[in-house]
């Protein structure tokens, strides 16, 4: 007898921007559960996330959150030139403060 693969499943809220689910952090569903098991109120937890998509960042409601089937998108690293600095500043680098 063969057993048909299990369908993963995860939480997470659509991005404002993109309409691009965001995964939930593993600590913010423990968080979220145990507010539930508390009789705390769920719509008052707000947390920040950056979208994997678009890599804008905004605060959402963990009451936001719904399942989705399959596997979070992965992360991606912002692009490096060859020395190493990230793109992600706009080219310009921090002056050091004197």
């Amino acid at each position: 007898m063969t057993e048909a693969p299990e369908t993963q499943h995860y939480s997470a809220v659509l991005c404002r921007c993109c309409r691009q689910p965001i995964p939930l952090p593993a600590i913010v569903v423990s968080m979220a559960a145990s507010r539930r098991e508390q009789q705390l109120d769920p719509a008052s937890h707000v947390v920040t996330l950056r979208c994997r998509a678009c890599d804008k960042e905004m605060p959402y409601r963990v009451s936001e959150a719904t399942e989705f089937e399959g596997t979070p998108r992965p992360r991606v690293a912002p692009a490096r030139d060859k020395s190493g600095r990230s793109h992600g500043h706009g080219g310009f680098s921090r002056a050091a403060n004197a």
